[in-house]
């Protein structure tokens, strides 16, 4: 998971969306402006598909590393749902990975539904283990987020709050510096294994950024190294 090829997966995520939005206008389905090139699917295929070679070069069957089928797992406070990539070994969960997009404009809006995407996922997953629903091995859970990198999504400021103050850590951040946060909490808090945010701009041939390499690409596929190894796949030297 070079640098090189992070980038080529992420600018295959613009164009996959810049086509997207095409489509959407010559079909005359303009009223949903640019979520259309979200709601299409597929942008963050390239991205998962990297991930999901990780995997398939320790030595993961094919049909064990799913990225389109097979990737339901249950729940607990609902009945189940798509991951965008999971891994099952001799009946084992081994990983669970959600990737999620936040490209401009509407940033106010749909950060709080980002963060909300990102917690609930994650408790839901973990709950249904403690319950005996995903076997006997603890899963393995990774939470990846590409944000647009625009004047919006870092423009800076402090979240209001009608009833008691905001935690410190929010006073005067972006939103792009507040998903750092959030990804850094997940982890921390163990509700995912492991985290990554990238950020990218439409300049620049889709140029890819880590805000904190804390929960950079690098740390995130060092993760899934360890997860592996865990498992018993990875050569040992």
């Amino acid at each position: 998971m070079d640098q090189r090829s992070l980038e080529e997966a992420v600018r295959s995520s613009w164009l996959v969306r810049e086509s997207q939005a095409a489509k959407k206008v010559l079909s005359g389905r303009t009223d949903t402006g640019l979520r259309g090139a979200v709601t299409g699917g597929g942008h963050l295929d390239a991205i998962t598909e990297l991930l999901a070679d990780v995997f398939r070069d320790a030595g993961f069957a094919p049909d064990a590393v799913r990225c389109k089928s097979g990737v339901t797992l249950p729940g607990y406070f609902r009945a189940a749902k798509k991951w965008d990539l999971v891994v099952i070994h001799e009946g084992v969960l081994v990983a669970a990975i959600e990737l999620k997009s936040h490209f401009g404009p509407s940033f106010g809006n749909n950060s709080n539904n980002r963060s909300e995407e990102a917690i609930g996922s994650a408790v839901d997953l973990r709950q249904a283990y403690d319950h005996g629903l995903l076997g006997a091995v603890r899963p393995w859970l990774g939470y990846l987020l590409l944000v647009e990198e625009e004047p919006r999504s870092l423009r800076r400021g402090t979240p209001r709050s009608g009833t008691f103050p905001v935690d410190p850590a929010f006073g005067e951040t972006s939103y792009l510096d507040r998903y750092v946060l959030l990804c850094k909490r997940l982890r921390n808090a163990g509700l995912y294994d492991a985290t990554c945010l990238l950020a990218s701009s439409r300049e620049g041939d889709a140029f890819v950024r880590q805000p904190d390499p804390e929960v950079g690409f690098a740390a995130f596929g060092a993760a899934i190294l360890a997860r592996i190894e865990e498992i018993g796949l990875l050569p040992r030297n």
